[in-house]
């Protein structure tokens, strides 16, 4: 769309230019936005719905419908929709901004103006272009299209992004071309694909790769032999132990890592428009966030091991908030009963609830936390403050004065805006700073020891590791623990040595009291 009335139409697989329709001569367009398309049942058709702007300023949804970014001379402005919530506002440009566009995939705001720059918060460039009128996303968030005051189009696309897992590291070197390294062996390959990449994850032992067209799985051990299935539009790729989800304008759809169609539970009529924050895969979940009432959280069971099920066949447990959620977090081990989900509120509280409690009480962790994760191999829960890094080595412990003992926190300055955190490994959490650094912080290593020794119920190897190390913090994590697996000879040493004597005293009583039983 251009000052010669003509509106034109790009295939983003072959780049093929279409004409659609050309404006009568009094009109002078300034912004546009596609309808969103729903899915449709059978062959039925659907149209594209394009509205058409022409008026001064310009201003975007966010992607879940709860705030409203606009601009106003040269800042940008987010206004919140709930009544609590404070507005957001920066200086973005030297000039006029002309033009916004808002990521539904990971949250990233671009802008142009009449300066000459586009600005995100990745890149920086001044193209030979003029003014930039108007910008927008593609739907997997990976590119870019922008229109210029010489009458050019503008396409970017997004290369050098960089993934590491345990000893691995992969990048994307070009559109099509993707680098895989074994830090440890130094052996590395190229790999190439027949189309754009659009999506790229790692962990859990395996690298996938998702073009246009097809999905690659690819096992670190041999990546030269990867499973293939087609897939339609793509927007993200979630990983967890034993399956991975793909979420596409068709639908949510969850795969073995050997190409088998496990589950395609059933979320709304746009499922593209589902954030990164909005849904969790776990080892044999997967939760998502109702798009219609986001106080709602559905959380379905996934068919694991041998056991084969219809495609549709998922069990939904409904979880119902008291405020609206902006993101959940499912935990990454241990049987499907006693599945763990931590949420976040538009309030920035922390609530964790065990999935298949008949009750589903919410126990409130803290407050002011911008983000979460679980460990990957215990369960740890990691929460990003403004200013430090909060780890809940025990967050079933249920009594507030137990939660205190069993919490390791430590100061991080310079953060940025919207931090985020990346990965929980071996207690090293990896935060991403507002400006795009990687900073890796050193948080829980002993208590992640102690969970992996407790799951695997190795007492004597736990009670080491405490005489050890001589930490309180550990101590009352061991006691918990005990306490909670029924180990009361463990849980008594433990409380006796962080000088919780009631509870001594009480655990002293059971144990006269119905000995036979203990």
């Amino acid at each position: 769309m251009c000052d010669d009335h003509k509106l034109y139409k790009w295939n983003l697989v072959n780049n093929e230019c279409l004409l659609v329709t050309t404006f009568p001569e009094d009109v002078y367009p300034t912004d546009m936005h596609l309808f969103p398309k729903t899915n449709t049942v059978g062959n039925k058709q659907q149209h594209d719905v394009v509205l058409i702007a022409a008026a001064d300023g310009n201003s975007k949804w966010s992607p879940d419908s709860s705030a409203i970014l606009y601009t106003k001379g040269d800042h940008l402005v987010i206004k919140s929709l709930n009544s609590n919530g404070k507005s957001t506002k920066w200086k973005a440009h030297e000039g006029v901004i002309l033009c916004t566009a808002w990521n539904a995939n990971n949250n990233c705001i671009v802008s142009g103006g009449e300066d000459g720059y586009s600005k995100w918060s990745h890149c920086l460039d001044r193209p030979s272009t003029g003014s930039i009128y108007s910008i927008v996303f593609s739907s997997d968030g990976t590119q870019l299209a922008a229109a210029c005051a010489n009458g050019h189009i503008l396409f970017a696309h997004i290369i050098d992004r960089e993934f590491s897992w345990k000893n691995y590291v992969c990048r994307q070197i070009s559109r099509k071309v993707v680098s895989i390294k074994d830090i440890l062996s130094d052996q590395n390959d190229q790999l190439d694909y027949p189309d754009r990449v659009i999506q790229i994850a790692l962990g859990f032992n395996h690298l996938v790769v998702a073009t246009v067209k097809q999905c690659f799985i690819h096992k670190l051990t041999s990546w030269n032999t990867p499973v293939t299935f087609d897939l339609k539009e793509s927007t993200m790729i979630i990983l967890a132990e034993r399956c991975l989800c793909v979420i596409e304008r068709a639908g949510i759809s969850v795969y073995s890592y050997m190409g088998r169609l496990l589950a395609s539970p059933r979320v709304g009529s746009r499922p593209e428009t589902i954030g990164r924050a909005a849904v969790s895969l776990g080892p044999d979940s997967l939760a998502v966030i109702d798009q219609t009432d986001r106080k709602v959280i559905y959380v379905f069971d996934l068919p694991t091991g041998l056991v084969v099920r219809s495609s549709t066949d998922s069990t939904a447990t409904k979880l119902t908030h008291k405020m609206t959620v902006s993101k959940v977090a499912l935990s990454q081990i241990g049987p499907v009963n006693e599945r763990q989900i931590a949420l976040l509120d538009y309030n920035k509280d922390l609530y964790v609830v065990t999935v298949k409690d008949s009750k589903q009480k919410f126990f409130k962790l803290g407050s002011q936390v911008l983000s979460i994760m679980w460990s990957t191999d215990t369960e740890l829960l990691v929460g990003l403050r403004a200013s430090s890094v909060v780890a809940w080595c025990c967050p079933r412990a249920g009594q507030p004065d137990w939660l205190a003992l069993t919490t390791v926190s430590k100061d991080i300055s310079d953060l940025g805006r919207n931090p985020s955190i990346m990965s929980v490994e071996e207690g090293v959490v990896s935060v991403y700073r507002g400006n795009g650094s990687l900073l890796r912080v050193s948080l829980a290593s002993f208590p992640e020891k102690l969970l992996k020794h407790v799951a695997a119920n190795m007492w004597d190897a736990a009670l080491q590791l405490c005489r050890t190390v001589e930490d309180e913090t550990l101590w009352a994590c061991l006691g918990v623990l005990a306490w909670q697996h029924n180990q009361l000879a463990a849980a008594e040493e433990a409380f006796a040595v962080i000088r919780q004597y009631h509870q001594v005293c009480y655990i002293q009583h059971l144990r006269n009291t119905i000995p036979e039983k203990l």
